[in-house]
């Protein structure tokens, strides 16, 4: 009976030790450097409220804990690229970080806000003695005609600008040349592939700055490589430039050469003028299409309603094919077999709201670190694993942060 008890804890510390080494491969890096160096961002330990993963700032400090002293309020707008629940919630966390601060008060924190508009008006109306945010300047990318582009790249009545999207950034980053402002550029996959930056911790203009994870979707796939071992991955997005940077098709395509797997890939026309039919319809065809050639479809960034995902998926997974989210775990939750978190609006936002009390405290937009990762997180469908048939590893079991039925 000893013997029996020993040799199952030896088990348990074997598969303990597979988790830990596997997340080790996956994360691709160890602890944070210090100095000029590549470092991961203060937020990294997901077991942490979301409000204490960032360091707060006392009411008369910066981030790095110098004292600030501001000769006026810093002016702010945004420019977003369109409507995506990504830019809600980052818009949403960069609010509620800088309340939580002591930067500015008055967020309903309760309200439910069904627009990234919605979530401007409000941060606009709260009070705050250092920052402005200025509620006419408001513009998304997606609406704006010729005239009301050149009303951006003119506008004088801001210090800095919030760019959210790659649309809203390239186009900054495009008439940088013309613009009065500093501009943040928030919520891109890829700003280097998408050229806002040119590298982890280089600009292209002395206005500028972006959120930077050079790497997030290639870790993403290496990680559902070492799990599936696929041979053939479908996905199925725009054709066009922005849609190829913010999918992530570019990494993909470095892995597929790296691992030797095969991409097979569809187009169809975002969502623009409300033509939610013809969409969902021209995506599932192109899934049906997919099926007989591939063996993992890898759900890109695209406009997708969660409660569409059983519906878009279901001969997919009878057919027994891997379906690998890219974008959330709320897309594990209806129905997609693995997510891996890389990026998370609420983290990212917490970072941008501590380098916006930086700017705010006289820190050059320049000087700024833009490298963000997020520690990843695995999410599986129990359900989905069962219909599909496939065999998942033991330890994919032990490392997963969560299990939906």
């Amino acid at each position: 009976m000893k013997k029996k008890s020993v040799c199952l804890a030896i088990l348990v510390m074997a598969g303990i030790l597979v988790g830990v080494l596997f997340l080790m491969r996956v994360t691709g890096r160890t602890a944070a450097t210090s100095g000029g160096g590549e470092r991961t961002a203060e937020a990294t330990d997901s077991s942490l409220p979301k409000k204490a993963l960032l360091s707060s700032i006392s009411e008369n400090e910066t981030s790095d804990g110098t004292e600030r002293k501001l000769s006026r309020k810093v002016r702010i707008g945004c420019f977003n690229s369109g409507e995506y629940y990504y830019y809600h919630d980052e818009l949403d966390s960069i609010a509620l970080e800088l309340q939580s601060n002591g930067w500015i008060s008055g967020y309903d924190e309760k309200k439910n806000r069904k627009t990234t508009k919605e979530v401007w008006r409000d941060l606009c109306a709260c009070d705050s003695d250092n920052l402005d945010f200025v509620p006419e300047v408001y513009y998304e990318e997606y609406r704006m005609s010729e005239e009301e582009h050149d009303e951006a790249a003119s506008c004088q009545n801001v210090d800095l600008m919030i760019a959210i999207g790659s649309l809203a950034g390239n186009y900054l980053t495009k008439v940088a040349d013309r613009i009065s402002f500093d501009y943040m550029v928030i919520g891109v996959a890829d700003p280097v592939a998408a050229g806002i930056v040119a590298g982890t911790n280089e600009r292209v203009n002395d206005r500028s700055f972006a959120v930077v994870d050079t790497g997030r979707i290639r870790r993403q796939i290496e990680a559902a490589y070492e799990i599936f071992r696929f041979h053939d991955v479908g996905v199925v997005y725009e054709n066009s430039e922005a849609a190829y940077s913010y999918s992530g098709i570019g990494q993909l395509e470095e892995m597929a050469e790296k691992y030797g797997f095969q991409i097979h890939r569809l187009h169809v026309t975002e969502v623009y003028h409300e033509d939610y039919d013809r969409y969902y319809s021209e995506l599932k065809a192109a899934y049906q299409e997919l099926i007989p050639k591939i063996d993992l479809l890898y759900i890109t960034t695209a406009t997708i309603e969660d409660e569409k995902l059983p519906w878009l998926l279901e001969d997919v997974i009878d057919a027994g094919i891997v379906t690998v989210a890219e974008t959330s775990e709320s897309q594990v939750e209806n129905g997609a077999l693995m997510h891996i978190t890389m990026s998370d609006a609420y983290e990212e936002g917490q970072f941008v709201a501590n380098r916006i009390c930086d700017y705010a405290g006289g820190t050059a937009i320049t000087d700024m670190d833009m490298v963000f990762e997020v520690a990843p997180r695995i999410c599986l469908n129990s359900t989905t694993i069962k219909r599909t048939g496939v065999k998942l590893p033991f330890a994919t079991y032990l490392i997963a942060d969560r299990i939906y039925e």
